[in-house]
C-alpha cells in the first residue's frame, strides 16, 4: 500500500510539473492563435533618444523605475531554457529585455506621445520579443522558431492579463520620445527648439524676436504640418504675382525664382505649413543635430516598412521648412529637386541615426551599429553619406559597414548594445551591452538559473565607438572600438544618460525612484569599476529629497553653450485638480492642474562630487474654462478619473512636452509646455530672477464654443513643498 502511495505521489508530481511547464504554452498559443508570422529575420526597432533643443544633453524618461522585464525570477521556468550551440542560455527576462525596455516606456509615455493604448504596447511588445528570439535562439534547429513564437505569446499573454495596472491613461502618462518608427500611431505631436530661422540674415526685420523659436510638427497617419508657435506674425514674402520678386527670406533658402504655391499670398512665419516627405513611407520625429558651426539640422530617418532597414534620410532646416517644401519630383533622391536633401540607403539596422563626423566632405551621415551585416552576427558599424547622391554602381544604396575585431562583440556577443540608448557625439558614438547569456556548466546550475535567475540584468558593458571620416571616397567611415567598460550594475538605474556633450568624458546620470522620493544617481564610466554614487541637490541651506512625483515627467540635461558653461537640470512635475465627492458631468465648464518646475545647476567643469543648487523654480495654476455639453471634443470636458482613456485640456497639459531655450525676451533660458488644444499658444514661463513668470497669463478665445486658459504663477523656493506631493486645490 505505501509503495502504490509513492507512485502515485510521484504521477501526480510529474503530472503538475508537465501541466505548469506546458499548459502555459498551450493556452497562450490557443489564444493567440493568429498573430503575425513573422518571417523577414529584421531585429526589432530599439529605443532612440530624441534631441529637443540645442542646449539639451539628455532627457531622462522612465520615471525613475528602471527599465526590465518586470517578471519573477521563477517565471524562466515557463519558457524554453534550452542551450545554444555555444552551450549558453538566454533566459526570457534577458533574452528579450530590448523588448521589455521598449514596453516599459510604452506603458508610461507611449499615451501621451504616440497615442497608443494598453494593446498597441502589447503587441509591439509581442512582435519585437519573437524577432529577437529567432536572432537569439536557445536551439539551432528549425523548430526552435516554433517554440520561438509560443514564447512571444505567452509574454504577451502576461502583460495583457497582469499589466492594466501599470499601463498609465491620462491620469498618469507623460510625454517622452522614444520609438524611432511609430507605426502604430494615428497621430502625434512634437516640438523642436531651434534657433531663429532668419534673424541671422535680416537683423534689423527680425531685431524683436528671440534667438531661438519652437516649431511643432503635427503628424497624422506620416502626412506632416510645421508650425512655428512662437514666432511673431511676420511676413516671408509681400503679395506679389511676379515669380521673380523674390524676398530677402526666400534668397536666403536658395529660391531664385517663386513657385505658384507662394504667389498671390502673404505666407506669415506663423503659418501652419505642409511639410513634404516621400510618401509610401513612416515618419517618426525628426532629430536635431547641431553641427560645429552652430547650425541646426532637422533629419528625419523615415522608414518604408518593418519588413527591411531601407530608410529615407532627410534633411532640412528650419527656414526651408517655413517658406515652401515641394519638390519638382515625387522621390526619396536627389533629383526630386529643392529644397529638402533626400538620400534612399539600406542601414542594415531599423533604427539608424545621424552624425556629425569632423574633417569629412560629408558633414551628416547615417550611422547604425548593426549585426544584421554578418551571418556570425558580428558587431559591425555602417555609414552612409546623408547628401551624396544615390549612384547606379557598387551598390552605393546600401550603407557600407566595418567589422569590429575585438572577441567581446562578436559571434553574437554584443547583441546586449540594442538594448538601451545610443547615444551620438560629433565623432563619437556610445551603446550599453546588458549580457543577456548564462553559462549553463551542469544541471544544477541550469536548475539554479531558471528557478532563481535574476529578475534584473545587473551586468554589461559600455562601447566607446570612435568615428573618423573616411579612408577612400565613397567608402564607409572609419570606426574602432576605442574603449569597451565592463560593468555590474543593476537595470533598475536605466536609462543612464550623459551629464555633457564633451567626447571622452564618462559620466552619466540616472533618476532612481523610492516609494516617496526621487534620488539623482551618476556613474562614471572613466574608472576601472564604475558604480552608482548620489549626487546632492541643495536647496535653501541644506539638502532637498525631491518627492517621487518630480520623476514622473522627464528631466532635462542642458549644457549651456556660454563663455563659461553651466549644467543645468530641468524639473517638472503636475497634478489635475479633482474632486473625489464630486462627479464629473456634462454641464462642467471648468478644470485646473497644479504645473511646477525646479532647475538646479552648477559650473560645467566642476567635480562630480559637486552638488547642483537650486537657481530658480516656478508653481503655476493652470485654469481652463469651456463651453459645457461638449464632451465629444478632448478639449471640452473635465477629466473624469473612472474613464482614465479620455483625454482633458488639463490630462493634456500635465503630459505635456518640456522644451527649454531661448525663445523669450527676457534672456536667459525659459520653459514652455505646449498646448494640444490650444496649438498656437503654448504655455512659456520667461526667466525672472529665480522664478518663472508666465509670457502670457491668458489665452484661447471666447466662442463659440468658449475656450480659455488663464495662467498664474508664483515662485516655488521652500523645501518642505517639493519633498511633498502636490498640494492641489480644487479648481
Amino acid at each position: 500500500m505505501f509503495r502504490k502511495v509513492i507512485r502515485w505521489s510521484i504521477a501526480l508530481i510529474a503530472v503538475a510539473v508537465l501541466a505548469f511547464a506546458y499548459l502555459p504554452s498551450f493556452i497562450a498559443d490557443s489564444i493567440y492563435k493568429n498573430v503575425d508570422d513573422i518571417t523577414d529575420g529584421e531585429m526589432p526597432a530599439t529605443v532612440t533618444a530624441f534631441q529637443s533643443g540645442p542646449d539639451v544633453v539628455s532627457t531622462i524618461g522612465g520615471s525613475g523605475e528602471g527599465l526590465n522585464c518586470s517578471l519573477p525570477p521563477w517565471a524562466n521556468i515557463l519558457f524554453d531554457g534550452g542551450t545554444d550551440s555555444n552551450q549558453k542560455r538566454h533566459l526570457v527576462l534577458q533574452r528579450f529585455r530590448q523588448a521589455c525596455v521598449f514596453h516599459d516606456l510604452c506603458y508610461r509615455h507611449g499615451l501621451a506621445t504616440y497615442g497608443y493604448n494598453q494593446n498597441d504596447c502589447d503587441r509591439i511588445l509581442q512582435n519585437a520579443a519573437f524577432r529577437l528570439c529567432v536572432y537569439i535562439r536557445n536551439s539551432s534547429q528549425e523548430s526552435g522558431a516554433a517554440r520561438c513564437q509560443t514564447d512571444s505569446k505567452m509574454v504577451l499573454a502576461g502583460v495583457s492579463l497582469g499589466g492594466y495596472d501599470a499601463y498609465r491613461g491620462w491620469d498618469r502618462s507623460t510625454y517622452f520620445e522614444f520609438d524611432s518608427d511609430p507605426s502604430r500611431s494615428n497621430g502625434f505631436q512634437v516640438s523642436r527648439v531651434v534657433d531663429h530661422p532668419f534673424k541671422a540674415t535680416l537683423p534689423a526685420k527680425y531685431a524683436d524676436d528671440p534667438d531661438q523659436v519652437i516649431l511643432m510638427f503635427e503628424n497624422l497617419r506620416s502626412n506632416l504640418a510645421v508650425t512655428c508657435i512662437t514666432c511673431a506674425t511676420v511676413p516671408v514674402l509681400e503679395w506679389t504675382t511676379d515669380p521673380n520678386a523674390v524676398s530677402a527670406e526666400l534668397r536666403s533658402v536658395g529660391v531664385t525664382r517663386l513657385p505658384d504655391v507662394l504667389l498671390k499670398r502673404v505666407p506669415m512665419l506663423t503659418e501652419t505649413m505642409p511639410v513634404w516627405l516621400p510618401p509610401r513611407r513612416r515618419h517618426a520625429a525628426p532629430h536635431l543635430l547641431v553641427d560645429g558651426a552652430g547650425k541646426n539640422h532637422l533629419i528625419w530617418m523615415s522608414r518604408n516598412n518593418s519588413e527591411n532597414s531601407i530608410s529615407c534620410v532627410v534633411s532640412a532646416d528650419a527656414a526651408r521648412l517655413l517658406t515652401n517644401t515641394l519638390p519638382t519630383r515625387d522621390l526619396c533622391s536627389v533629383d526630386a529637386g529643392p529644397s529638402l536633401t533626400r538620400v534612399e540607403v539600406d542601414m542594415f539596422a531599423t533604427s539608424p541615426l545621424p552624425m556629425e563626423v569632423p574633417g569629412s566632405s560629408d558633414l551628416i551621415y547615417a550611422t547604425s551599429a548593426s549585426p544584421q551585416k554578418t551571418t556570425e552576427h558580428h558587431l559591425s558599424f555602417c555609414s552612409r553619406s546623408a547628401s551624396r547622391k544615390v549612384e547606379e554602381t557598387d551598390h552605393d544604396d546600401r550603407s557600407k559597414c566595418v567589422t569590429f575585431p575585438e572577441t567581446e562583440v562578436r559571434n553574437g556577443a554584443a547583441l546586449g548594445a540594442f538594448q538601451n540608448f545610443p547615444l551620438v557625439r560629433p565623432g563619437q558614438q556610445i551603446y550599453f551591452a546588458r549580457d543577456i547569456a548564462q553559462q549553463a556548466d551542469s544541471l544544477l546550475t541550469a536548475a539554479r538559473q531558471r528557478a532563481f535567475g535574476n529578475s534584473f540584468s545587473p551586468e554589461g558593458a559600455l562601447l566607446v565607438i570612435d568615428v573618423a571620416p573616411p579612408l577612400a571616397a565613397k567608402g564607409p567611415l572609419s570606426a574602432r572600438l576605442k574603449k569597451i567598460v565592463r560593468f555590474d550594475i543593476d537595470d533598475r538605474f536605466d536609462p543612464m544618460m550623459p551629464i555633457t556633450r564633451k567626447v571622452d568624458d564618462l559620466r552619466f546620470l540616472s533618476l532612481g525612484a523610492t516609494k516617496s522620493n526621487v534620488h539623482l544617481r551618476m556613474i562614471d564610466f572613466a574608472k576601472d569599476k564604475p558604480s552608482v554614487g548620489n549626487v546632492q541637490l541643495m536647496m535653501g541651506n541644506g539638502e532637498v529629497e525631491l518627492d517621487r512625483s518630480w520623476a514622473e515627467r522627464p528631466m532635462l540635461v542642458l549644457e549651456t553653450r556660454d563663455a563659461r558653461p553651466r549644467t543645468k537640470l530641468v524639473f517638472s512635475r503636475g497634478e489635475v485638480a479633482v474632486q473625489a465627492d464630486k462627479p464629473v458631468t456634462s454641464d462642467a465648464t471648468t478644470e485646473a492642474l497644479t504645473l511646477q518646475t525646479l532647475v538646479f545647476e552648477r559650473d560645467a567643469a566642476a567635480p562630480s562630487n559637486m552638488p547642483f543648487v537650486k537657481s530658480a523654480g516656478a508653481a503655476c495654476r493652470v485654469v481652463y474654462e469651456f463651453a459645457p455639453n461638449h464632451t465629444d471634443w478632448p478639449c471640452y470636458r473635465a477629466f473624469d478619473p473612472e474613464r482614465t482613456m479620455r483625454a482633458s485640456p488639463a490630462t493634456r497639459m500635465q503630459a505635456s512636452q518640456m522644451l527649454v531655450g531661448r525663445f523669450t525676451r527676457a534672456g536667459g533660458h525659459g520653459i514652455a509646455f505646449p498646448d494640444l488644444c490650444l496649438k498656437s499658444e503654448p504655455i512659456i514661463l520667461a526667466p525672472q530672477g529665480s522664478t518663472f513668470v508666465p509670457v502670457n497669463e491668458t489665452a484661447g478665445w471666447t466662442g463659440p464654443p468658449r475656450l480659455t486658459r488663464t495662467v498664474t504663477c508664483e515662485p516655488l523656493d521652500t523645501a518642505a513643498v517639493v519633498s511633498r506631493p502636490i498640494a492641489q486645490k480644487a479648481p
